[in-house]
């Protein structure tokens, strides 16, 4: 297998797994190149070829981890909030959505719909962020994303659960799209971002951290299954073609370099 083939096979793959992880576009880009650079260095290594998407997940989590550690922003889990998270496994709720669930978005405001999603999922944990981007949008199991965290099913479970009651909190009382009573319209923000120079810097600027215990929220299942729709079904997206022929370059210079 030459460069061309493995990021052109695997280049959307990868870089959705990384937006995934990351909840920004420019991140993922870099996160998904730095795969591909550490993945061909080590090529030799790879056993098996059949293996080779955990194998580039993997190198991919790794690079993600090493930036949040740098950054300041990664912590071990401690053992007392292992066992809560456990406890709270009784509390999760695997609903997948139903017809009812369908939320209809207008072509015109999904890219911003999107955005202000994914902004959202970074205002969880970085635990909580793992296990709902990897299960809910990128569509990994439950048992396949507890290994990659180290920690048991049932704690897996018990971080799904606080990031459901979060990310649902937050919107059941601020989205316009799930309630048309709600506050914040994205047909506003658009209206709002001819006149303001930058929206994303304003776009919910004031919260840090998502806590549903703050709001008392209980949980609701209209909501969770109008939530798991929207995720489920956020389209994969794609790096321009610049990127595929940027890192290509990358790694035939380093490849020409050694030799």
């Amino acid at each position: 297998m030459n460069i061309e083939i493995l990021i052109n096979t695997y280049g959307t793959y990868i870089f959705n797994y990384a937006l995934k992880l990351s909840c920004d576009p420019h991140v993922a880009e870099d996160l998904a190149q730095e795969t591909f650079v550490n993945a061909w260095l080590k090529i030799k290594t790879l056993e098996n070829s059949n293996a080779i998407r955990a194998w580039l997940r993997k190198i991919c989590f790794n690079n993600f981890l090493m930036k949040q550690r740098k950054n300041n922003g990664y912590s071990e889990l401690p053992y007392e909030d292992i066992e809560l998270l456990e406890k709270e496994e009784r509390l999760f709720v695997n609903n997948t959505p139903r017809p009812e669930d369908e939320v209809i978005i207008e072509e015109a405001i999904r890219d911003l719909q999107n955005g202000c999603f994914l902004a959202m999922v970074r205002r969880l944990t970085l635990h909580q962020r793992i296990a709902f981007s990897l299960i809910d949008m990128f569509g990994l199991s439950l048992e396949e994303v507890s290994e990659v965290i180290g920690i048991s099913k049932s704690a897996t479970k018990g971080l799904l659960y606080r990031a459901h009651m979060n990310l649902d909190s937050f919107f059941s009382s601020h989205c316009n799209i799930l309630d048309v009573n709600n506050p914040c319209s994205c047909k506003a923000w658009i209206e709002f971002s001819k006149t303001r120079d930058n929206l994303q810097k304003n776009s919910h600027r004031l919260i840090k951290k998502l806590d549903y215990t703050k709001s008392n929220y209980i949980f609701n299942d209209e909501v969770r299954g109008k939530m798991n729709f929207l995720y489920k079904n956020m389209p994969d997206k794609k790096p321009p073609k610049e990127w595929y022929e940027k890192v290509i370059n990358i790694i035939n210079k380093m490849y020409l370099s050694k030799n």
